[in-house]
């Protein structure tokens, strides 16, 4: 029951893009700058999105 719960959890962060911050953090580990927030993550991710979705239009 506990590996189906755990199963299920992985499958709704990778789903909502929870675990892509918790990547992002991990490989900023060492950097000598502190990582964005989380707020601040999510922003420049949708701005990136937005941005390259008006490169390949049309």
């Amino acid at each position: 029951m506990r590996r189906a719960l755990a199963g299920v959890r992985w499958y709704v962060r990778e789903l909502t893009g929870e675990a892509a911050y918790d990547r992002y953090v991990a490989a900023h580990a060492g950097a000598d700058h502190p990582p964005l927030t989380r707020a601040q993550w999510w922003r420049a991710r949708d701005d990136a999105r937005e941005h390259t979705a008006h490169e390949s239009c049309c």
